[in-house]
């Protein structure tokens, strides 16, 4: 007897559909849960602090990698152009131990991620007379960038979701390869709140437009409900790449041709490929990774030797994965760190008159 086609997609599905089912239970207690807090913060019965200091969130919506940490490298070396006195706030996930850090590269040279977290000493790498400091409070660090530091304004990174800290303004990071209307809460999908949310931002940073094909929905996404907020577009670029081994600097343009196989543990894996693509490299395979995972000697050489199984001229990662790869590893084949810097390629002084600095 023939199957109905309905029937038929449901009986071949059917652990889909289940796992489906479930995740979209966990993000209604998700959702419950997120109500909760925020009821709890508007009722005055969770107490917002306040820093006497000016303070930038930099966030997102959205799990993953959204260009939060190009976006607060971009902003900071702005800030020292200006010759403000800034710290940045960050939590430092990954780390060992939890209690409060504080780091300055300049002043710790040989300071280890295990120690801070891998986005904390990307920053500090970038930023090394900054002060970078570390804890799931974001009140008790900026306490000590207020008061330690005397800053006169302190980045919030990763701050759209951390209520406990009163913020001057919200800056919020839209990854436009994907589709706002489509994604779904937390476990079933990558949002972390709700759309309407939006509404708290006071501007947001697309990022990635180059690579995007949601553009258009995103922007109505947004004008819809918050007209008011401006909408910056920007891109990622590729500055230049770094012989892991011994740190030398290679030429974007020396990639095109050549053959590699890519592997990250990031937010978002798909657009660093296509970075590597719009470089002229030709990717034989890639392996995506848990972000922030920790990489072990076994990973490399299980990498290597697929290197050299395909035929490959190297092996090539971001400069966050770079950071936690194991030291002294006696790898024959080459690893190249690919470097990049945020670019805005429109809305760079609408930027500037909301952050008015």
């Amino acid at each position: 007897m023939k199957k109905n086609k309905l029937f038929y997609y449901w009986e071949k599905k059917d652990e889909y559909v289940l796992l489906l089912f479930l995740l979209r239970i966990l993000s209604l207690i998700y959702l419950s849960g997120y109500f909760l807090r925020k009821t709890l913060y508007r009722l005055g019965l969770i107490r917002v602090k306040t820093l006497k200091t000016k303070v930038i969130s930099v966030g997102n919506i959205t799990s993953g990698g959204s260009g939060k940490t190009p976006f607060v490298l971009y902003l900071a070396k702005k800030l020292q152009e200006k010759r403000i006195n800034f710290a940045i706030l960050t939590r430092g996930y990954g780390r060992g131990k939890k209690a409060t850090r504080e780091i300055r590269k300049i002043e710790s040279p040989d300071i280890k991620w295990e120690e801070v977290g891998d986005e904390p000493l990307l920053l500090s790498n970038h930023l090394p007379e900054i002060p970078v400091i570390i804890d799931k409070n974001r009140y008790i660090s900026g306490k000590i960038a207020q008061d330690k530091y005397r800053a006169d304004l302190v980045i919030l990174d990763d701050g759209f979701q951390h209520w406990r800290l009163k913020r001057d303004l919200n800056i919020l990071m839209i990854d436009s390869t994907f589709n706002l209307k489509e994604e779904r809460i937390l476990p079933a999908g990558r949002l972390r709140e709700p759309l309407s949310s939006l509404k708290r931002a006071q501007v947001f940073i697309l990022t990635r437009v180059d690579q995007s094909e949601h553009l258009d929905n995103i922007k109505m996404t947004l004008r819809s409900l918050n007209p008011q907020a401006p909408v910056v577009e920007s891109v990622l670029k590729v500055t230049f790449a770094i012989n892991w081994k011994d740190k030398t600097e290679i030429e974007p343009s020396y990639l095109s041709g050549k053959m590699g196989i890519a592997f990250c543990g990031i937010g978002n894996p798909y657009s660093f490929v296509n970075t590597l693509r719009g470089l002229g490299i030709e990717i034989l395979n890639s392996f995506f990774f848990l972000d922030h995972y920790i990489y072990t000697r076994k990973d490399l050489f299980s990498l290597e030797e697929k290197c050299m199984e395909l035929g490959a001229d190297f092996l090539v990662t971001t400069e966050k994965d770079s950071i936690r790869l194991p030291e002294n590893t006696g790898l024959k084949i080459l690893i190249l760190v690919i470097k990049v810097e945020l670019k805005i390629i429109s809305g760079e002084k609408e930027l500037w008159q909301v952050l008015n600095l």
